[in-house]
């Protein structure tokens, strides 16, 4: 299993934390897949990528519940974490209608503890709208977490796990916290299943490669070496 940049540790604050780890399907698909479907091929940014075109589905779901360096208490990377996948739509459309469609693309960190009736907990962030027009060609998309210690959603997450009384939006259950879903990811995911909506059938074209989480250097951290190894520069993206 391949999981390039590991030769070195960011000390944030003057406390190590674990190198980064990220998938760029060189050596297959590490775990990874889109609903199920995990095709790798020589069409990523660069070399290989996840390929996947599915026909009359409601969503787009690229997950990971085997890959120890996506799951578990990913606190462990550092106070500050960024989540970052490279995507590129070829098409997004319907055969029941015409034109190509947007979807809300989010990232969404699972955990399969859930007492209320649902099917995980979750935390979740919109990434904004993929589409064949404003991410045609290979596009980074990314959100930081500035402190994973934090108890209350940051501002723009969302939760899942129970629903609010009144409005019956999704919400996290009142014995789970923002840190506490951080620190039990049993799935990671970038999906087009937004919380608490419905979707019709769709066509998907798409392309995924490079995902990541990267610890986040505070101002004015230094990088500490291990064994006087060199830092691995991330990848350049066409």
């Amino acid at each position: 299993m391949k999981q390039d940049v590991v030769l070195a540790a960011i000390a944030i604050g003057g406390s190590g934390a674990l190198a980064d780890v990220t998938t760029d399907f060189e050596s297959g698909a590490d775990g990874w897949s889109v609903s199920g479907r995990d095709t790798v091929a020589a069409t990523g940014n660069p070399g290989n990528g996840l390929d996947v075109q599915m026909i009359d589905v409601f969503g787009a779901d690229l997950r990971n519940s085997t890959n120890s360096g996506f799951l578990g208490d990913l606190t462990r990377y550092g106070s500050a974490i960024e989540l970052s996948v490279d995507v590129k739509v070829n098409s997004i459309s319907s055969q029941f209608s015409t034109g190509e469609f947007s979807r809300e693309f989010i990232v969404e960190l699972r955990d399969y503890d859930n007492d209320n009736g649902f099917p995980y907990t979750s935390v979740w962030y919109s990434l904004g709208a993929i589409n064949s027009s404003t991410t045609g060609e290979w596009t980074t998309l990314s959100v930081a977490i500035d402190d994973t210690s934090a108890t209350a959603l940051p501002i723009g997450w969302g939760g899942y796990g129970d629903e609010d009384p009144n409005t019956f939006a999704p919400i996290l259950p009142a014995d789970r916290t923002f840190t506490s879903v951080l620190q039990s990811v049993d799935e990671f995911a970038f999906t087009t299943f937004v919380p608490g909506f419905f979707f019709g059938f769709t066509d998907f074209d798409l392309q995924f490669d490079n995902i990541s989480v990267r610890a986040v250097p505070a101002p004015g951290a230094s990088v500490a070496l291990i064994g006087g190894a060199a830092v691995v520069s991330r990848r350049r993206r066409r």
